[in-house]
């Protein structure tokens, strides 16, 4: 890093990716709530959905485990809510406790969080309201 004018410039970019994989035989879609912002994030069965963090300048807006909480709605009839201070080992807000490392080199991390099928079972009914 190096200063000029009174304004940082940063040399490199430092970025952790954050995986989510949908294995729980069924669609899914992440509703985050962050600060009264709510985002949708889909998840179709079997497939993987990624984000990208860059820890200097990146807007934490829209990052799951930024939320203060989110509901997880599987096949739009069942679902489960987090929030931010629930300690649970399948809380995706907890991404210290609860996401796996799986690669790390300079500047770069990547994490993932795998849903199973009984995340899918452990869950309420929508009652047809499931937004």
């Amino acid at each position: 890093m190096a200063l000029s004018c009174g304004r940082e410039i940063i040399d490199y970019r430092i970025i952790n990716k954050y995986s989510y994989i949908n294995e729980s035989s069924t669609d899914m879609d992440i509703y985050s709530y962050y600060q009264g912002k709510k985002t949708k994030h889909v998840i179709s069965k079997g497939n993987t959905y990624s984000q990208e963090l860059d820890l200097n300048f990146g807007s934490v807006d829209d990052i799951i485990f930024y939320a203060d909480s989110v509901k997880i709605v599987y096949e739009q009839n069942r679902f489960k809510i987090w929030k931010a201070t629930d300690n649970n080992s399948r809380n995706i807000l907890m991404r210290d406790e609860n996401y796996t490392k799986t690669a790390e080199k300079e500047n770069f991390e990547a994490f993932q969080f795998t849903f199973t099928i009984q995340d899918g079972t452990q869950t309420s009914s929508c009652n047809g309201n499931c937004n």
